[in-house]
């Protein structure tokens, strides 16, 4: 594991504090959670982000063209 010395402002380190006591967690172990989210979030847009450059719009609209064209179900309305 590696270690990090980070410097923020102070409002920003209260709110983790803050976030960290709700969650009943220290300010370490909640950052640490949080920046192994955000790295992973990055890493999912990016790989979105080569997918959708593989679509085609012809491909799509070949698949809508392929819905039905019913009611939606009770509840689902707009």
């Amino acid at each position: 594991m590696k270690a990090i010395e980070l410097n923020m402002p102070d409002e920003v380190y209260e709110k983790l504090e803050s976030l960290a006591s709700q969650d009943h967690q220290s300010v370490n172990a909640f950052a640490s959670r949080k920046l192994e989210e955000f790295a992973r979030a990055v890493e999912d847009f990016k790989e979105l982000e080569r997918r959708a450059q593989r679509g085609r719009r012809e491909k799509f609209e070949s698949s809508m063209a392929k819905v039905p064209d019913v009611p939606p179900v009770p509840g689902d309305e707009l």
